[in-house]
């Protein structure tokens, strides 16, 4: 399945029985079977023609909308009237506690070790208090989830982890501050970017797989869009997202060359290798300490097989996610380097 991201607005389709065309500039970019489309996302005010839109309803296909710097308008969806395939589990799970309880320690305790396993891969050759501070306070919250009363005091876990590793993760990213590529708050929409396509990415994956996006265990309807979609992004975000920026930043200042220009168009360039990379992250390597060596594709399809499983009762418990760097095999950055092609379509 493949995402197709429009960043131009000079784009233009063709319907061709079963395939899509894509064209720039009259140019025809790339092709693709219409069920092997599993969302569009669109940047600036790109608006698709109508045959594409009645592809987009008769399949089902997600749509998310971004301005032209990035950041969440929102989303258009014709979802499927056919009831998801595990939804009365999911409801008869909703008011089960020691399910419940269990599978949010399994997220939570899986999120706060990545993100000291991470923090830890960054700081190799660097660190401060700031930094030391961030691994000490994650391995103690880590060490007293067992002891937290309830599900809601596990969230405020969360809270107070986030706090004090995005502390750590400003001291990190002020070692490029001297280079003025970009803003700060450029910086954060890249953040802000690489979390909502983490999350669209993942809800993905449940409609896939049957799942009701509605029903998370951390994350509640009335807050967040498509909650269970967060719950289970909770685990890769320092591994996908953090990493996937702290690298992106870390590269362009190697490759600013003294530039210091903060025009829209330069930040716009930004945006479109920043989708690229975002597809490089998905396929690099990491140790799953349950299936081996794959890709955070693979990863992500096992854990939402794992949670299924839990639903099910086919295993004990949710099995969380604690990665392990490929020290040698999965220098992200070297793949952020390699990728340069121009194009304003990625597949």
């Amino acid at each position: 399945m493949s995402t197709i991201y429009l960043t131009e607005p000079n784009v233009s389709f063709k319907v061709h029985t079963k395939y899509l065309k894509v064209f720039h500039q009259n140019q025809q970019k790339f092709f693709i079977r219409v069920n092997n489309i599993s969302q569009f996302i669109i940047f600036g005010n790109i608006k698709l023609p109508k045959d594409v839109m009645q592809i987009v309803r008769l399949n089902q296909i997600p749509v998310l909308y971004f301005s032209h710097t990035g950041e969440y308008i929102g989303r258009a969806e014709n979802p499927s009237t056919v009831q998801a395939k595990y939804l009365n589990y999911q409801r008869q799970n909703l008011h089960d506690k020691e399910f419940n309880r269990a599978t949010a320690e399994s997220i939570i305790w899986a999120k706060l070790h990545n993100q000291h396993t991470y923090l830890q891969s960054w700081t190799r050759n660097y660190n401060d208090y700031t930094i030391q501070r961030a691994l000490n306070y994650l391995t103690l919250l880590m060490d007293n989830l067992s002891i937290a009363p309830s599900t809601e005091e596990l969230y405020q876990y969360i809270e107070e982890a986030d706090k004090i590793y995005s502390t750590a993760v400003a001291s990190l990213l002020s070692l490029y501050s001297s280079n003025c590529y970009a803003s700060v708050q450029q910086i954060n929409r890249f953040f802000e970017l690489g979390n909502q396509l983490l999350h669209q990415y993942i809800y993905t994956h449940l409609q896939t797989a049957g799942l009701h996006p509605d029903y998370g265990i951390l994350h509640k309807d009335t807050d967040h869009e498509l909650p269970l979609a967060w719950d289970l992004s909770a685990e890769f975000h320092a591994a996908i997202v953090d990493d996937l920026v702290l690298h992106f930043v870390r590269n362009l200042t190697k490759n600013s060359n003294g530039n210091c220009k903060r025009n829209g168009k330069k930040y716009h360039n930004h945006l479109k290798q920043f989708l690229q990379s975002w597809e490089g992250k998905l396929k690099s390597l990491v140790l799953h300490p349950y299936i081996g060596e794959v890709s955070y594709r693979q990863c992500i399809d096992f854990q939402v097989k794992e949670y299924i499983a839990s639903l099910l009762g086919n295993v004990d418990y949710y099995r969380p996610l604690a990665l392990k760097l490929i020290r040698d095999r999965n220098n992200f950055s070297n793949t952020v380097e390699s990728q340069k092609p121009a194009l304003t379509l990625v597949k």
